[in-house]
């Protein structure tokens, strides 16, 4: 994992009583960077030695959202407007402005989003 379950924590402030799900927003995090960077930096030989602190920083992110959207009911929001009723919006998270942060490592520059 490119970052523990404690960093997550102490990151998003929240400390449940069982982290399986931060584990799989860990993972997913990770899953999604490799996804975009063209590599798993865990496994590169490249990036053996250590592994760059903003693969780190974007996934404590990412991750963070991830558990967010979950303990928000997945980004569902209710807005009231007075008397003219009530709204309610789907908030869907683009990971890709924090994603950017790793254009530089891309192994395909031509990729986008």
């Amino acid at each position: 994992m490119l970052v523990t379950i404690e960093q997550l924590q102490k990151f998003s402030g929240v400390y449940p009583d069982d982290d399986s799900l931060q584990k799989i927003y860990i993972g997913s995090a990770s899953q999604t960077i490799a996804d975009y960077v063209g590599f798993d930096v865990e496994t590169s030989s490249e990036y053996a030695n250590a592994i760059p602190d903003v693969f780190k920083f974007v996934c404590l992110e990412i991750a963070t959202l991830m558990q967010e959207e979950e303990s928000q009911n997945l980004g569902i929001n209710s807005k009231s407007f007075g008397e003219s009723g009530t709204r309610t919006f789907l908030n869907v998270v683009d990971y890709s402005k924090y994603l950017r942060r790793l254009d530089s490592f891309r192994k395909d520059s031509a990729l986008s989003l």
